[in-house]
């Protein structure tokens, strides 16, 4: 943390479940062209990754609407898209995210941005949305429009001049269980680390371990989540940065402004997180931090003490005590928790 800063059976298309029921009408299935096949994990099979190669072949770039627009647009882009997750029994899914250029994170406001989905690996046209004044957009979809089940890239675009970026939507079974990550200090090689890289432009390390372990607690069928205190203007190096360091998929979240400050502010922003996560189907079972900070959120998000797993030594002489007391559990290398993911139900 910054100092700052799925019971659902698969649904045939028949609309019977594994389990014999009758689907829920307004209850989304996943894509029979999509069904994981084959593979270990219930998640996988419950949950299909959907991934698309490069971005969409997209339209003519149209006209912009403002003629500020063409002013601050540059070649260097802040897009953004806000992961969607969203259970499959939802009657709404929102797409949302910002758009805005680098000088400044200066926001393009009153534009349209297009947005596509990947469905059984190809790309495709989903809706339209504005953006605000703060170069926010949000679009719903509803009915028939809905994505189906799975987790899959989606790609935001800007029709005046055809830049954009990807983001991801993840449509779950209700009571997905997730295991929630802390990024700063947790997973990169101290809390500083990528403020710093800001300036030096060096390669953030990661946490030897840190990668095998997600993906073993993906193996047993958690999502990973990922949850930091960096401001969203963040988002495509952090996405960027996870995927180089062979993390596993999993939506994530970042703060609304660009410094969350330590304490009492931090523990609302990730608890607010925590909620809007469980208010979408997911429960976050698995809790990982390296903060006082950390435990006090995941604790008040209602993970099992055993499941609040805090790295050190870093930030020890702030956990020692609440560690102690058995509100957490403390490791300092990844490895430890070999044992303590292997004695977590299979989800």
């Amino acid at each position: 943390m910054q100092k700052h800063s799925f019971a659902l059976a698969l649904v045939l298309s028949t609309g019977t479940s594994l389990l014999g029921c009758a689907a829920p009408e307004d209850e989304v299935g996943v894509d029979p062209g999509e069904a994981s096949e084959g593979k270990a994990d219930g998640l996988a099979s419950a949950l299909p990754d959907v991934q698309c190669a490069g971005t969409p072949v997209l339209p003519a770039k149209q006209p912009w609407r403002h003629s500020r627009s063409r002013l601050i647009s540059v070649p260097a882009s802040a897009h953004r898209g806000f992961d969607l997750v969203a259970s499959a029994s939802e009657a709404k899914q929102v797409l949302a995210g910002a758009a805005s250029y680098i000088v400044g994170d200066k926001a393009l406001e009153d534009e349209q941005v297009d947005l596509y989905a990947c469905r059984a690996g190809a790309w495709q046209y989903v809706t339209s949305a504005m953006t605000d004044k703060e170069g926010l957009f949000k679009a719903a979809l509803t009915g028939a429009k809905r994505l189906p089940v799975g987790m899959r890239d989606m790609y935001v675009a800007i029709t005046g001049d055809n830049s954009g970026a990807k983001f991801l939507a993840v449509v779950a079974p209700d009571g997905t269980a997730a295991a929630v990550s802390d990024i700063d200090g947790t997973l990169t090689s101290s809390e500083e680390a990528f403020q710093e890289s800001l300036v030096t432009h060096d390669d953030v390390a990661i946490h030897p371990g840190a990668p095998a372990a997600l993906t073993a607690l993906r193996g047993r069928g958690y999502l990973p989540v990922y949850v930091t205190s960096r401001g969203h203007i963040f988002t495509e190096q952090s996405r960027n940065w996870l995927a180089a360091q062979g993390m596993p998929r999993g939506p994530i979240r970042l703060a609304p402004t660009v410094i969350t400050l330590p304490g009492s502010a931090t523990v609302k922003y990730k608890s607010d997180v925590f909620a809007g996560l469980e208010s979408h189907g997911l429960e976050v079972a698995v809790g990982i931090g390296n903060r006082a900070t950390d435990i006090a959120a995941y604790s008040k998000a209602g993970v099992d003490r055993a499941n609040i797993w805090i790295k050190g030594p870093e930030f020890i002489s702030e956990t020692k005590s609440k560690i102690a007391a058995g509100q957490a559990q403390g490791f300092t290398e990844y490895s430890q928790l070999a044992a303590m993911i292997a004695a977590l139900p299979v989800r």
